[in-house]
């Protein structure tokens, strides 16, 4: 493949492998192998697909990654999906922590005030119950 193929064109192709693999889902090492383009081509693609997966016409499929087996799907498989979501809530609440914490307090003028405390304290419950519910079950 070339260097400067269209990320749409990757996203497709991407697609295309996801759907012939069904619920099995592929690793990235695969879809690379499966789809011939690179390894930066192909995560281009699968950014360019979870942004669109939920507008494109025809496709009831649902964009995740399992984070046990590293494997992409876009069947409905409830528990990978479940995890998926709580995977990015996760990282998403541990971005806006670190933002909040990093950035906003130690600049704001009354750091100490009860609604950044409150909302700094919410956040880092966020994270540690992601992490607890994404920990492997013993």
């Amino acid at each position: 493949m070339t260097a400067h193929l269209k990320p749409e064109r990757s996203a497709g192709m991407v697609l295309d492998a996801l759907r012939r693999s069904r619920n099995r889902g592929l690793t990235l090492v695969e879809l690379i192998d499966v789809t011939g383009l690179t390894e930066s081509q192909v995560r281009r693609g699968l950014t360019v697909l979870r942004e669109s997966l939920p507008g494109l016409k025809d496709v009831d499929g649902v964009y995740s990654y399992e984070p046990g087996t590293h494997r992409y799907h876009i069947t409905y498989v409830p528990e990978v999906v479940d995890s998926y979501e709580i995977m990015r809530l996760r990282g998403e609440a541990k971005r806006s922590y670190r933002m909040l914490t990093g950035t906003i307090l130690p600049h704001a003028k009354h750091s100490r005030t009860k609604q950044l405390r409150l909302l700094r304290r919410h956040l880092q419950l966020i994270v540690d119950e992601a992490n607890d519910i994404l920990e492997p079950a013993d």
